[in-house]
C-alpha cells in the first residue's frame, strides 16, 4: 500500500468534504442524529465549494493522507480558540475511511500535526472527542490525558477533552 501525508491544497478540497462524508457515516451511526449524516451526503458538494473558495494558502494548518492517490483521511488543526487552553494547539479533526484505519496513519497524521503546532510555538495539545466515538480509545493509546467533559455545539452532544503535552 503506498502513501502520502502532505500538506492539503486546494485542489483536495472535494476529496477532504467526501471522507468527512464517509469518516462520520462510518463513524457516529447511532451516536448522532441520521438527519445530521444524511445533511452530510446531501451538502457534500456545497461544502467542498464553500471550502475551496475560503481556501487560504497562507494559513493551512491541515495534512492529507493518500493511499494510491486517493485521499483517505485528513487532520485538522491549530491554535485553540477554547479560553481555556491559551498557547495551546488543537486537532481540530481527524478523520480516516474505516478501512484504512488500523495501520498507524492516524498516529502518523497526529505526528505531523504536532511537527507544525511545535512551529507555531504551542507545547501542549488538545483533541475533544464525542463520547461513543470508538477513536476516544486512539486518542488515550496516543498519550491523550482525559481532563474534562465538553460539548459538540454543533448537535449539543456530550465530548470528552484530551490532553497532551508535544
Amino acid at each position: 500500500m503506498n502513501y502520502l501525508i502532505r500538506k492539503r491544497e486546494q485542489k483536495d478540497c472535494k476529496d477532504v468534504a467526501h471522507v468527512v462524508t464517509i469518516a462520520w457515516n462510518e463513524t457516529y451511526k447511532g451516536i448522532v442524529p441520521d438527519w445530521f449524516l444524511e445533511e452530510l451526503k446531501n451538502n457534500e458538494n456545497e461544502r467542498a465549494q464553500i471550502s475551496y473558495e475560503k481556501f487560504d494558502v497562507n494559513n493551512n494548518h491541515q495534512f492529507v493522507l493518500e493511499i494510491d492517490n486517493e485521499v483517505v483521511g485528513f487532520v485538522n488543526f491549530g491554535v485553540s480558540e477554547d479560553e481555556q487552553f491559551k498557547n495551546c494547539g488543537e486537532i481540530f479533526a481527524l478523520y480516516i475511511i474505516k478501512k484504512y484505519k488500523g495501520n498507524g496513519f492516524g498516529r502518523r497524521l497526529v505526528e505531523e500535526a504536532i511537527r507544525e503546532l511545535k512551529e507555531l510555538r504551542c507545547d501542549k495539545m488538545i483533541i475533544a472527542c464525542l463520547k461513543g466515538n470508538p477513536s476516544n480509545e486512539f486518542y488515550k493509546h496516543i498519550g491523550g490525558k482525559y481532563i474534562k467533559d465538553g460539548i459538540y455545539k454543533r448537535l449539543s452532544l456530550p465530548e470528552n477533552i484530551y490532553y497532551y503535552e508535544i
